[in-house]
C-alpha cells in the first residue's frame, strides 16, 4: 500500500491530485447527469485546461494493494503489480452500460494505439469494473475484444469491497453505475504526481495530459 497526500486538484505521494475541466463542457455534462452522485468539487477556468488552477486542500489517502483479477482470470495486486513504477491510464466502466462507457472505452482504444509499444512497457491501462457481480473475467474479456484491447490494457473485476477500495482510493468510485461520471485518472507513480480528466477528452488530449504528468516535478508544487 502507497501512502498519498491528496489535495484537491492534484495529489501525488505525498503530494497532490489536479483536476482540469473546461467550464463549458462542465456545465454540458453536469447538465446531462443531474442524478449523477455527486463528486468532488472542482476548479475550473474558461482558459486552456493547462491553465487551471489547483485547489490546495490537503487529504491523506492510499494506494490500496489490494487483490483484483483480470479479463484473462489472473490476479493482480493492484498497486505492486500494476501501478508501481509507471506511467498510468485508468478508469472505470462496466460492461452493460449504456451511457457513456462505450465512448469510454473507444477513447482509450484510440490512447492505446497511439502509444503504441509503451503500453505494456512503461505505460499501463487500468479499466475497472463497477459492475463486479455481473463483470466476471469472461464477460471483461469479451468487451476488452470488442475494443481491440492489447497487452498492457487490463481490465479488472473481483470482489466488490476490494474493487470499491481500489476505485475510491483513485476517486473514480460510485455506488451506482449508472451514477458514474466519465473521469479519468493518469498519473506517475515514480514522482507521484496524478492528475483527473474528463474521460470523453479527445485521445490527442489524455496523450498530451500523460506525458505532462509524466515531466511535472513535484517540487515545483508549493507544499504546506
Amino acid at each position: 500500500m502507497k501512502r498519498m497526500e491528496m489535495l484537491e486538484g492534484l495529489f501525488h505521494s505525498p503530494g497532490f491530485w489536479l483536476a482540469l475541466f473546461p467550464l463549458g463542457f462542465v456545465i454540458g455534462l453536469l447538465a446531462a447527469c443531474e442524478d449523477a452522485v455527486p463528486g468532488p468539487e472542482v476548479a475550473v477556468e474558461e482558459e486552456a485546461a493547462a491553465a487551471a488552477p489547483m485547489r490546495e486542500e490537503r487529504i491523506e489517502t492510499d494506494i490500496p494493494d489490494v487483490e483484483l483479477v483480470d479479463q484473462h482470470g489472473r490476479t493482480h495486486r493492484f498497486y505492486s503489480d500494476l501501478i508501481q513504477g509507471k506511467l498510468v491510464l485508468m478508469n472505470a466502466i462496466y460492461t452493460s452500460c449504456a451511457g457513456t462507457c462505450p465512448m469510454q472505452t473507444s477513447i482509450f482504444s484510440s490512447v492505446q494505439k497511439h502509444l503504441g509499444d509503451r503500453v505494456g512497457q512503461d505505460v499501463q491501462m487500468i479499466s475497472v469494473s463497477l459492475d463486479p457481480l455481473n463483470d466476471k473475467p469472461s464477460r471483461l474479456k469479451m468487451f476488452a475484444e470488442k475494443y481491440g484491447a492489447k497487452p498492457g490494457w487490463i481490465f479488472l473485476t473481483g470482489d466488490k469491497e476490494d474493487v470499491r477500495i481500489a476505485l475510491e482510493a483513485m476517486d473514480l468510485y460510485a455506488p451506482n453505475p449508472e451514477d458514474h461520471t466519465p473521469i479519468c485518472a493518469l498519473g506517475n507513480d515514480d514522482t507521484g504526481v496524478w492528475m483527473k480528466l474528463i474521460n470523453l477528452s479527445s485521445p490527442d488530449e489524455i496523450v498530451s495530459r500523460l506525458h505532462y504528468v509524466a515531466q511535472l516535478d513535484p517540487a515545483s508544487f508549493r507544499r504546506d
